[in-house]
């Protein structure tokens, strides 16, 4: 990942109070790549599944069963969805969602308000 990027999520970070978990580009994530054309896009972290798998991300509504998410690497992610890398050096609980009008809400689980 180039040093542009990195001081983004670790900035990222810094501005919703979490950790930076630095991201390497052959980790993995789990995506719909069938709804990134809905909005808002959403990404949420958990704790890794077996896959190694914490970021979940998908547009509009999430959906259900074991093909909704398909399972790429950090480096896929830069070409088929780069809005999001920004935010995956944020912690596990956090989530984010945004959208085409730039709309952006950042926020770690049982924070809201």
């Amino acid at each position: 990942m180039d040093k542009e990027l990195i001081e983004e999520q670790k900035l990222v970070c810094e501005e919703f109070g979490s950790a930076y978990l630095p991201v390497k580009e052959t980790d993995v994530v789990a995506i719909a790549l069938q709804t990134l054309k809905k909005e808002p896009i959403v990404g949420l972290r958990k704790l890794p599944d077996e896959n190694k798998v914490s970021w979940f991300i998908y547009g509009g509504e999430l959906g259900d069963g074991e093909e909704f998410f398909e399972i790429i690497s950090v480096k896929e992610l830069e070409k088929e969805f780069p809005d999001a890398l920004p935010y995956l050096a944020l912690d596990t609980g956090y989530r984010f969602m945004i959208d085409a009008d730039d709309y952006e809400d950042v926020w770690k689980e049982g924070d809201e308000a």
